[in-house]
């Protein structure tokens, strides 16, 4: 196990523990076959290091960011067999079970989101994950371009891009898992966050949260939404840990997917 993940998992542990709560799984599945990780708690640099690569302006600055709580984020993109049985439909214009839905919009998130807390009721609490989560996720306490490293011989063994894809997206979980457990965090499809967009980092939450003020904006005032991965079509570069696209909310494409996240409350200990 990834000793950052060990760390942060002893240090859930000890809280839960002094708080008289059982510390949470490293794994679950619920009842629609989404197989969730435990991310542990911690803290990570996000954004680009300029010291050591070549970054967008997008990707700047470099920022610490801590987590006090561990969280679950779905191993998988959600499938088009999972969001088929929540919403009765399949969007995806390259149609296989076990392929990333696509063809979803941020707004489409939204509704599937929506649907499957009604269903998930009493307990719910799914929702897009936090870019700081989405990031601090996949790169697994790694700090490279990829979280299997920078050479770049090594990217069609780790990744669906546009070498590797064959000009199709592919089912879930056929290439290596990052340290964590997660599939596909780089390549196969695009993954909306709930934040929106902001042209750099200054003044980004440090806590992890979703940044969703003072948001750039389109001429109407909708705000632009953020996506995250790399995808089948594209170079290596857009599938980069700090690389970041975005695009109005209600645009729907081949490439665009998601994956869910859930929170896990940490009591505080009873003084």
């Amino acid at each position: 196990m990834n000793r950052y993940l060990r760390l942060g998992l002893l240090v859930a542990g000890l809280l839960l523990a002094v708080a008289g709560q059982a510390a949470p799984a490293e794994t679950y599945t619920d009842a629609l076959g989404m197989t969730f990780r435990l991310i542990p708690a911690g803290s990570f640099q996000m954004g680009c290091d300029t010291a050591r690569q070549r970054c967008d302006a997008t990707e700047r600055p470099a920022h610490r960011v801590t987590f006090a709580a561990p969280f679950y984020l779905s191993a998988t993109e959600v499938t088009q067999r999972q969001w088929a049985e929540v919403m009765g439909d399949n969007p995806a214009h390259f149609q296989h079970p076990d392929n990333p839905v696509e063809q979803v919009s941020w707004e489409d998130a939204q509704t599937f989101l929506r649907a499957l807390n009604q269903r998930a009721a009493p307990r719910g609490g799914y929702r897009l994950p936090s870019e700081a989560e989405w990031e601090y996720a996949a790169r697994a306490g790694t700090q490279g371009d990829f979280w299997f490293g920078d050479d770049e011989q090594e990217l069609g063994r780790h990744m669906w891009y546009l070498d590797s894809a064959h000009e199709h997206p592919h089912p879930v979980a056929q290439k290596p898992a990052n340290p964590w457990g997660l599939y596909d965090v780089q390549g196969n499809v695009l993954e909306w966050v709930s934040d929106c967009y902001h042209a750099d980092y200054v003044g980004a939450p440090s806590d992890g949260s979703a940044w969703t003020h003072d948001c750039q904006n389109l001429e109407d005032g909708t705000a632009l939404r953020l996506l995250r991965g790399g995808a089948w079509y594209l170079y290596p570069n857009a599938a980069r840990s700090a690389f970041r696209f975005r695009y109005a909310p209600s645009v729907r494409h081949y490439g665009f997917g998601l994956r869910l996240a859930r929170s896990i409350e940490t009591p505080r200990p009873t003084p």
